[in-house]
């Protein structure tokens, strides 16, 4: 699921989310407002991208709220 916006301070906040090419974003993951996710990385299923968070070329991201499992070097 992509969520580009967000209820903040009562407001309605829109932000783009960017997706590079190759990426792979596994069943049930939910990526939110403002998440940059760059080529061939990969989102793990069920993680959830919590807003602004950047996903460098090759990365692997999983857990809720996710986090780097492993550097695009080490893939």
């Amino acid at each position: 699921m992509l969520f580009s916006h967000a209820i903040e301070n009562r407001r309605l906040s829109l932000s783009a989310i960017h997706i590079g090419d190759n990426v792979t974003i596994g069943a049930t993951a939910v990526v939110m407002s403002g998440v940059t996710i760059c080529d061939d990385a990969i989102v793990s299923a069920g993680a959830v991208v919590t807003k602004g968070s950047r996903i460098g070329k090759g990365e692997v991201w999983g857990g809720v709220p996710a986090k780097l499992l492993k550097r695009g070097s080490e893939v």
